[in-house]
């Protein structure tokens, strides 16, 4: 009897050990690397949606217009190399990795047609980079991220961007010391947060700050020169699901300093009554946002403590304590007004990227549940929002010339 039910264990084990039954091998997966999404021009482009998730009549009329244009770069298998290729980078990037394009009515029916040109299984695992041209950021992200969200195979450390020039043209540069432009842009970026150039803002980021309540999203704003560079030209930021506005690459440090990050990785340039000329980059900043509510009104002030180091000094060689000060104070001055600028271009496009709203909620709550309520409530009431900035900067550093 024991020996039977042993037996009969044993038996339906085996429904338990089936193993990778569900598995695909490397060289029978499309490996996306990168997804590029434009407006299509009809008139220009000879694209014609395939019917395939559905036909034509049968498409809502909201997704009629208009129609996106896909495209994708995908890993070539075993022609991935640790370094360039030839003499030449396109030569590289096309024995790499392949560019394919189609179109569709949404993110989901696009990515349907291009699975229907390829015999391998697409594959988003090893996605690093969603490149939004300028258009489709403004009209709105919402159903992109959706499918994004969906997809389990996608990484929240994947970096959503947004390009000034046509989506398409960023997959299709090609890097002289980079194999795949795809992980170019993507080391690009991951060195530029490490820099101090970008705060960390990936697709995962992107994502819980825009559902937030009280704050505005923002990702990496990028454009492509000669076809071989890739240059983070500024931050776009949302109001919502949909881009209002971009920061300057100096509006990014001005944007990191309110926060606090480090390292600094822009500098400031100052002038001094005799002629001098001194840049100074910032080391380490401290932040504080302090919210307010009197009379019904919310306020805010944001102090900020920045240690600089003089990196250059030219049209003057008379550096001594007493111009130092004076250094420091043209700083300060300089510091505050292209921080109060920068929050006054926010303002206009009612984007709160600082979270105000949201510290705001969490220390009022009682304000916020019976005067603010919601997001379209708070961006107005932040369009009129009185904040104060404080920037005390102190030199550290002077570098060699001393009197």
């Amino acid at each position: 009897m024991n020996k039977r039910v042993i037996l009969i264990s044993l038996l339906f084990s085996t429904y338990f050990l089936t193993g990778c039954w569900d598995r695909y091998e490397l060289e029978e997966r499309a490996n996306i690397l990168g997804l590029a999404i434009d407006v299509m021009d009809e008139e220009a482009e000879n694209f014609t949606v395939p019917e395939i998730t559905y036909k034509e009549e049968n498409i809502p009329d909201e997704y009629k217009e208009p129609i996106i244009k896909l495209t994708a770069q995908l890993a070539v298998p075993g022609k991935i190399k640790l370094g360039p290729e030839g003499g030449g980078g396109g030569d590289g990037s096309e024995k790499t990795a392949w560019v394919v394009q189609t179109v569709g009515s949404s993110l989901k029916d696009a990515m349907t047609n291009l699975q229907q040109q390829l015999a391998e299984k697409l594959y988003l695992g090893h996605l690093q980079i969603i490149v939004l041209n300028e258009k489709v950021a403004k009209r709105g992200t919402e159903d992109i991220n959706d499918f994004l969200k969906r997809e389990y195979e996608v990484r929240r450390t994947a970096w959503m961007v947004v390009s000034e020039d046509k989506a398409e043209e960023v997959l299709q540069a090609a890097p002289p010391i980079e194999t795949v432009p795809a992980l170019y842009l993507s080391d690009t970026l991951k060195n530029s947060m490490r820099f101090g150039k970008l705060p960390r803002e990936h697709l995962g980021r992107f994502w819980l700050d825009i559902e937030d309540i009280g704050i505005g999203g923002s990702i990496p704003y990028i454009t492509v020169i000669e076809n071989d560079r890739i240059m983070v030209s500024g931050l776009a930021y949302f109001k919502g699901d949909k881009m209002v506005g971009h920061m300057t690459p100096f509006e990014i440090g001005v944007y990191l300093a309110m926060q606090g990050k480090n390292p600094g990785g822009y500098a400031i340039a100052v002038n001094t009554d005799d002629g001098g000329i001194y840049i100074g980059e910032s080391s380490v900043r401290r932040s504080d946002i302090k919210i307010n509510v009197k009379d019904g009104q919310p306020s805010a002030q944001l102090n900020v403590e920045v240690e600089v180091t003089i990196e250059e000094e030219t049209k003057a060689n008379d550096l001594d304590n007493k111009k130092v000060k004076k250094i420091e104070k043209e700083m300060e001055k300089s510091a505050v007004e292209k921080f109060e600028k920068t929050i006054n271009k926010w303002k206009e496009n009612e984007s709160d990227v600082l979270g105000i709203g949201a510290r705001t909620r969490a220390e009022f709550p009682h304000y916020w549940d019976e005067q603010v309520k919601t997001d379209e409530n708070w961006s107005q009431i932040f369009k009129e929002m009185n904040i104060e900035v404080n920037v005390e900067c102190q030199i550290e550093r002077a570098g060699m010339e001393w009197k």
